[in-house]
């Protein structure tokens, strides 16, 4: 599923102050946009009926691994679908039934955990959108990926931070940290 990029090529030429070439634009904001899922580990863009299989290991609590939540429609388990679930931010609770307890054979084991919901943003969020137009500002403007270039008694030097697509600045990821999911919570894909 290919998402869309989290800006328009007309927002990138009003950054950049200049006219793009809208096929140039469009691959520097997809590549951006790329570069932002991949550190934040969300897809930030809404997705309706996305699937997610979880594996269980505190049958009360659920994690979803994509943020924010918007709604659930379906928590299947062995191919049995569960309604004693409460939505809460990004968790599923479970409000009654059965408890597995490790080690014990009084309950079969629930296993994997398919939850279907929707997640994301309907409208990307400012700080998002402006790191992925500086991303792909950096990337027109520097698409050779030069530190300096002279000619004759002309000379000029590029900041780090526009050597091309690919890196995050630190200013970057403290934007964007508050979307990042941490590792270890997230369910298998």
């Amino acid at each position: 599923m290919a998402l869309p990029p989290f800006a328009t090529a007309a927002e990138l030429a009003a950054v950049m102050q200049a006219p793009v070439d809208s096929a140039a634009a469009d691959l520097a904001l997809a590549s951006a946009s790329a570069v932002i899922r991949k550190w934040t580990r969300q897809t930030i863009t809404r997705v309706t009926n996305d699937v997610a299989t979880l594996r269980v290991i505190d049958c009360d609590e659920l994690v979803l691994p994509q943020r924010p939540v918007v709604a659930v429609s379906e928590v299947k388990v062995h191919a049995l679908v569960l309604n004693d679930w409460v939505l809460s931010s990004d968790r599923l609770l479970r409000t009654a039934g059965w408890r597995y307890l490790p080690g014990t054979s009084s309950y079969p084991d629930p296993g994997l955990v398919q939850v279907t919901y929707t997640h994301g943003f309907d409208e990307i969020p400012d700080d998002v959108r402006a790191v992925c137009l500086d991303l792909a500002a950096s990337t027109l403007a520097n698409p050779s990926m030069l530190r300096q270039e002279a000619i004759d008694d002309y000379t000029r030097t590029f900041a780090a931070e526009s050597l091309g697509l690919g890196g995050l600045s630190d200013a970057h990821k403290a934007m964007l940290g508050d979307y990042r999911r941490r590792i270890g919570t997230v369910g298998l894909r």
